[in-house]
């Protein structure tokens, strides 16, 4: 029993999921991660029924809910053991939506809505977290940009039909600011030069992760999203979203795992009775609970913030707090899962160890736990900087 009281949108959308999960459930997942193949029959349902389309205006072909729905959205997704992250991907590209000129929004929105999958494109082999270093460069040429490097840990790269690329147009040894001289646009995923390379990534989840290299891509101008070189600023409105979806996205999968961990004690007879009632397996499914109930508050007070419109250190500061508090308590609530279970834990067939693996990435991914921490004590707590 989860202790957030959804609004009616939220509960149509829960209903929604959980009549879907019955069709495509957790063994339909599987089936898909074991071939790391694309929820094609699942995602063409969900784009039917107008779900892509949450948080974009209706005279774009959306619904114009909130972020907090779109939260909601995710975490039911994750809770059911189907959620996949290429719908992260989708919700990131908010960045058009809130910063692209009316031409793009009327020419990429309606995609988007219909279902047409957005890939996002920041990370890079040697910039990692330090995103102001990183070199892929679009060079403007006329009517166009050329783009030339790469990027990694782009998820469906190959599978998307359009991209949002994150790249500068000014080499950072050239700009006086570090945040100066990054520029974001929106293409199509095989413009003619680039070129995609499968990762290999051990976590059990059916999307694959690329490096895509650009060799002399040509985008046109007009499809630059917001201002040249002043790329950074309209950054952090997608990150901060990106903070929240993740943390939905491990809350779900953690509350999934709990709720396995809890069947299973609840059935297990040991000693003549269930295991729950044993302290050493309740107590940790208990703060499991707790955890993973304090996240989802951190997660709605960060989606209320953004819907708000809220000043922005603000908004930071509670994406970032959800992202951190989820993604550990989902964690911990796959370890007590799994040591409910015992040595069954470890099996495939009870679906909690094929859990914990994607959950440990979010500690990770989208950015590492330890430069949330950073983040926090250099903005907030007024700490020096280390790096």
């Amino acid at each position: 029993m989860e202790i957030i009281e959804y609004t009616p949108e939220q509960r149509s959308i829960a209903d929604f999921i959980d009549k879907l999960s019955k069709k495509f459930d957790r063994d339909y997942w599987c089936k898909k991660a074991e071939k790391e193949d694309f929820l094609k029959e699942m995602w063409d349902v969900i784009a039917e029924n107008g779900y892509f389309g949450m948080v974009v205006p209706e005279e774009y072909g959306g619904f114009d809910m909130k972020y907090a729905d779109a939260a909601v959205f995710l975490q039911e997704f994750a809770k059911h053991g189907i959620a996949t992250f290429h719908f992260i991907g989708m919700f990131m590209n908010s960045i058009l939506l809130g910063h692209g000129s009316e031409d793009l929004k009327k020419r990429f929105l309606p995609k988007l809505c219909a279902g047409d999958f957005f890939s996002f494109a920041i990370t890079e082999p040697d910039a990692g977290t330090n995103t102001f270093k990183m070199r892929a460069l679009a060079v403007k040429e006329g009517d166009y940009y050329r783009v030339n490097g790469q990027k990694i840990f782009i998820t469906g790269g190959d599978e998307s039909k359009y991209m949002v690329l994150v790249v500068r147009t000014i080499p950072y040894d050239k700009v006086k600011n570090k945040k100066d001289g990054i520029s974001i646009f929106v293409l199509d995923s095989h413009t003619e030069g680039m070129v995609y390379h499968k990762q290999d990534v051990e976590i059990f989840a059916p999307e694959k992760q690329y490096t895509v290299s650009f060799d002399n891509v040509m985008i046109p101008a007009e499809n630059l999203i917001g201002e040249e070189h002043k790329g950074f600023k309209h950054l952090f409105d997608g990150l901060n979203l990106e903070r929240i979806m993740i943390a939905s996205f491990a809350c779900g999968f953690g509350m999934y795992a709990l709720n396995k961990g809890v069947e299973y004690a609840n059935k297990r007879v040991l000693f003549d009775k269930p295991i729950a009632a044993y302290q050493s397996i309740q107590h940790p499914l208990s703060r499991a609970y707790i955890g993973l109930n304090f996240a989802t508050m951190a997660i709605q007070t960060a989606a209320k913030a953004l819907d708000e419109k809220k000043d922005s250190k603000f908004v930071g500061l509670y994406a970032n707090m959800a992202k951190l508090t989820a993604s550990e308590e989902a964690f911990k609530a796959c370890d007590a899962a799994i040591q409910a279970h015992g040595g069954y834990g470890l099996t495939k067939e009870y679906h909690v160890i094929n859990i914990s693996n994607l959950v440990r990435a979010l500690r990770v991914a989208p950015i590492n736990n330890e430069m949330v921490l950073n983040f926090i004590g250099e903005t907030y707590l007024n700490m020096p900087k280390s790096y």
